[in-house]
């Protein structure tokens, strides 16, 4: 599958292989923070991903020794609320689109910071060189750490966690990450974690799409609901064989749990 027309700025760059869109941020000369346009165009990549029937799934990585470390705080003015509104606002649509998304796989290598923990946290599976760490540093700012970052993170680490990275900016290595959740594999090096990522996305790509999608929209959205009504909804998920348009279907099921 070609991807030699699709360019979504000066800093991503963008392939496809295994059927899956590969997401690379290679804003190097700032450590892979991002201002505004690179939001913009992260988002334009996923979204990309997330509508092209052929792509099934994405691997968000990096260029670098840092995955990204988050905001640009020297390329916005905190004083102009509208522009940090729209910044914040960006940012969050990134995190719906990849956590209600098609399947994705985060690999991480180097520092994971800021917005670059949500990110990769709103992923599928999150494979790690194993000298990466993760930590939230808004608090230092004064920033509070909205854009989905404290839904997600209370979901998939639980509350005691989502307390010690975002009030107390607790940095995270690489093997205490793995034990509470926050990644779920330790490669040595960049060439083992493309690796890694690529064999993931083999497995996925040959699978059932219909399937995968249900049961992740199922896994991301029911373990807050009530039995009776988690169990109604996963029952409409396992009847998905009765469609005929599967697309639709899936598309339909999105948007009654976002």
């Amino acid at each position: 599958m070609s991807s030699n027309n699709l360019q979504f700025g000066e800093y991503i760059d963008f392939t496809i292989k295994k059927r899956f869109g590969i997401i690379t941020l290679n804003r190097l000369h700032r450590s892979n923070a991002f201002d505004i346009k690179q939001f913009e165009n992260l988002k334009q990549a996923v979204k990309y991903c997330q509508k092209d029937e052929k792509i099934r799934g994405l691997i968000l990585t990096n260029n670098g020794t840092s995955f990204s470390t988050g905001v640009d705080l020297g390329a916005i003015d905190g004083s102009d609320h509208e522009a940090v509104k729209y910044l914040e606002g960006t940012a969050a649509d990134i995190c719906k689109l990849i956590y209600n998304g098609k399947p994705a796989i985060c690999a991480i290598n180097g520092r994971a910071m800021g917005e670059g923990v949500v990110y990769s946290a709103c992923c599928d599976y999150r494979i790690a060189t194993k000298e990466s760490f993760f930590q939230m540093p808004e608090i230092f700012s004064g920033i509070f750490t909205g854009t989905g970052c404290l839904v997600i993170f209370s979901k998939i680490l639980g509350i005691p966690y989502t307390k010690k990275m975002c009030m107390f900016s607790e940095k995270i290595k690489v093997q205490k990450a793995l034990k509470i959740g926050l990644i779920d594999q330790i490669v040595n090096n960049k060439e083992d974690l493309m690796k890694a990522a690529l064999n993931k996305a083999k497995f996925l790509f040959t699978k059932n799409q219909t399937v995968l999608n249900a049961i992740k929209l199922c896994s991301n959205h029911l373990a807050d609901k009530k039995y009776h009504v988690a169990y109604h909804i996963e029952k409409e998920a396992s009847s998905w064989y009765e469609y005929s348009d599967k697309i639709e279907f899936i598309e339909n099921f999105r948007k009654k749990l976002k």
